[in-house]
């Protein structure tokens, strides 16, 4: 006997919140992707709301000094942008800082929080590389990192921290490695790819990755819900409805834990 007490039961699909990241080199189209697909999803949630107060159900955190604000007013794929909540944010990038800025959004009733962009949060000053140097720089002193810096940005990036649905947006730069050319013997350099600007492992916490190309046509990078398998398009408002769909799907147990404490509430008054 472990003394460890564990419950099973049968598996029962439940309403998720979007943790969803798009990746892509700069002019990829990566903030106006974002506005449009967090669009899509709330014109899905209320089809009979005023265009004014939809948009003001997006947020957006933004640390490419306002870039996002010439989007307002602009028209592009059929669809105007409009006032979107906007949270400035400039260094330091520190996780309190890109906690404040969400909390900031949620406060002002948001339901869809773009972080435009992750990628400061990682590399930016006051982010989590540059705590761990600070930290000391061994690889020793990612233990005290993770658990002060990256571990809540995770959290808040998946939306675990205010249930909230999160889209971030992250840089791509090309990497490069030297390779043996098998022909001349001679090392040379190859050209691997676009690659995050992040940890490796972020992607594996994320429900769907979306990489843009600089004709801003997405592909899927990871996708757990098979909507987008095999596409090359351009980000549209159907896109963000048909994941809100796939996001309602299931039960409430956030309802039902509400339900559950109420009940109790009214139990322990008639005691």
């Amino acid at each position: 006997m472990t003394g460890i007490e564990l419950r099973a039961t049968r598996a029962k699909r439940q309403m998720l919140t979007l943790a969803m990241q798009i990746v892509g080199p700069s002019g990829s189209g990566k903030t106006l992707s974002s506005l449009i697909f967090a669009y899509g999803m709330m014109k899905e949630k209320y089809p009979d709301m005023d265009e004014y107060e939809l948009w003001g159900k997006i947020g957006l955190v933004d640390t490419e000094h306002d870039r996002s604000l010439i989007y307002e007013s602009m028209e592009f794929n059929g669809v105007k942008i409009g006032q979107f909540i906007h949270v400035p944010l400039n260094a330091p990038y520190s996780i309190e800082r890109y906690d404040a800025a969400v909390k900031a959004l949620v406060d002002a009733g948001v339901e869809v929080c773009v972080i435009d962009s992750a990628t400061h949060a990682w590399e930016g000053e006051g982010g989590v590389l540059d705590f761990q140097q600070k930290a000391g720089g061994r690889y020793q002193d990612w233990n005290e990192t993770n658990k002060k810096t990256y571990n809540p940005l995770i959290d808040l990036l998946v939306g675990q921290k205010y249930r909230v649905h999160m889209i971030s947006t992250a840089r791509a730069k090309q990497e490069y490695t030297m390779q043996k050319n098998e022909h001349t013997e001679k090392m040379e350099i190859v050209k691997l790819g676009l690659k995050p600007v992040q940890r490796d492992t972020l992607e594996y916490e994320m429900q769907m990755v979306f990489r843009l190309d600089m004709d801003n046509h997405f592909e899927m990078s990871k996708d757990n819900s098979s909507l987008f398998k095999g596409k090359r398009e351009v980000m549209s408002p159907e896109h963000g409805a048909l994941v809100f769909q796939w996001l309602e799907k299931g039960i409430d147990i956030f309802a039902e834990r509400r339900a559950a404490e109420e009940a109790a509430e009214l139990i322990q008054d008639g005691e």
